[in-house]
């Protein structure tokens, strides 16, 4: 059965009028968002067989075609491969050769008013974005192609970071669900699954990253050899306080003679000296 989805003419068109920096602000519904945070936040701590969001329709549909024309061809192209026992697909190298347009809605995902918004739907209070976008950007897997069900690693290897949050924006107009390519949320490793969600143009799926949220689509894909699953997928995470405890302060040599002298000149002489003096330059500079 295909999904109906609107024709897929104008892919990457944009309204000539309008300018790049009004296009970012509409690429993330904010408003629309922070009206319905509290319904969807029920929504997400009722979903089975673990919290999980669906959303449909949420966001704007040129916008999320000229994403998906930045995809670049199948080859050449820089990105991941992963071909083994359990999975076969491509993810780009974070934000390594993603054109602007595609970076730019990538950092929408990852600005502040939407972190903002994820926390208040998901509870999980001291979430922050990563900045190297690892393991994430865009992801496609062609015909063929599956991820066997898994639960997500979770330490990042390179900052002091735990990953706490999943979040994947589907771009696949017309895509017939007998193709296959549906995330599976899976509640136990014996499974069947407890939800699926259909990988359709302009759905999101919003779920934590836990040993239990197990995941995957582990039937391979059998959509025409013209056509692949594309995504965006952002990662989500959290300070982690026993990794930044381990980190080491900054720390001084002596510094030179001349240097410790003006130190210990200047910790005689009281703090609201300096008050005063930069206060008084503050008058003249605006004098």
């Amino acid at each position: 059965m295909t999904a109906t989805r609107p024709a897929e003419a104008g892919l990457g068109s944009m309204p000539k009028t309008e300018d790049f920096d009004a296009t970012v602000r509409r690429m993330v519904p904010f408003a629309r968002l922070v009206a319905e945070r509290e319904a969807l936040r029920a929504r997400f701590l009722a979903g089975k067989p673990y919290s999980n969001l669906v959303l449909d329709g949420y966001f704007q549909e040129d916008i999320l075609d000229r994403v998906a024309a930045d995809f670049p061809k199948e080859t050449p192209r820089d990105w991941i491969g992963y071909d083994t026992k359990d999975e076969i697909k491509r993810t780009s190298r974070g934000l390594v050769g993603v054109p602007p347009f595609a970076q730019a809605f990538l950092w929408q995902l990852c600005s502040e008013p939407f972190l903002e918004i994820l926390r208040d739907i998901t509870g999980i209070e001291d979430l922050v974005a990563d900045p190297l976008f690892h393991g994430g950007g865009l992801h496609e897997s062609f015909r063929g192609g599956w991820l066997n069900i898994h639960a997500d690693w979770t330490q990042h290897p390179h900052l002091p970071l735990v990953r706490r949050l999943n979040l994947i924006v589907y771009l696949n107009r017309d895509w017939d669900a007998d193709w296959g390519g549906a995330l599976e949320l899976w509640g136990s490793k014996e499974g069947p699954a407890g939800a699926r969600i259909e990988p359709f143009f302009n759905r999101a799926a919003l779920f934590p990253t836990t040993e239990e949220t197990l995941h995957g689509f582990p039937t391979p894909m059998t959509c025409p050899v013209g056509r692949s699953r594309k995504s965006v997928s952002i990662f989500y995470w959290a300070p982690d306080p026993e990794q930044i405890e381990r980190g080491a302060p900054i720390t001084f040599l002596p510094g030179t003679r001349e240097t410790r002298a003006k130190a210990f000149m200047r910790s005689l002489v009281p703090p609201i000296a300096f008050q005063m003096r930069d206060y008084a330059r503050g008058l003249l500079r605006k004098a």
